[in-house]
């Protein structure tokens, strides 16, 4: 894992504007408390209140703490099994279905959903992939064949 070499990688400014009752009026993000508060005062500048903080993400509080701790992430191998095929083709339906050609002989084209589709964004050459409790994902070719080995 590449750990950046700046904070400003995992802080963000966070502010809020608001009115004489204490209401949001909105709100806005920025590398710096400068950006953020023009950004608001732009939006709006009949704002009674504006407070500005400093946020940290989740992925940069862990990069903050490894940094603290001069450790990796714990790293894990991969020992599931799986039902996947290769996929040859990819035919795209009006409603965000898809057809599935797979590259393997004896396996007939079958379609997934939309919902599918938008959440994993398969491509042709990487993998439809069946875990044990029935979810359904897609992986990229090299990431496949660098976990997993035919049985």
């Amino acid at each position: 894992m590449v750990i950046p070499n700046t904070e400003t990688y995992w802080r963000t400014q966070m502010g809020q504007a608001f009115d004489e009752q204490g209401k949001v009026l909105g709100e806005a993000f920025g590398h710096t408390k400068g950006e953020v508060f023009e950004k608001l005062m732009a939006e709006h500048p009949d704002a009674a209140e504006i407070r500005i903080r400093t946020r940290g993400s989740a992925l940069g509080n862990a990069v903050h703490a490894m940094r603290a701790a001069r450790t990796q992430l714990p790293k894990y191998r991969c020992h599931k099994e799986v039902w996947a095929l290769k996929i040859a083709a990819i035919e795209h339906y009006t409603d965000g279905a898809a057809l599935l050609s797979p590259a393997e002989h004896g396996y007939l084209p079958f379609c997934v959903s939309a919902a599918y589709v938008r959440k994993h964004d398969p491509k042709s050459g990487g993998y439809f992939v069946v875990y044990q409790d029935g979810y359904q994902s897609f992986s990229p070719a090299t990431a496949f064949e660098e976990g997993y080995s035919r049985i």
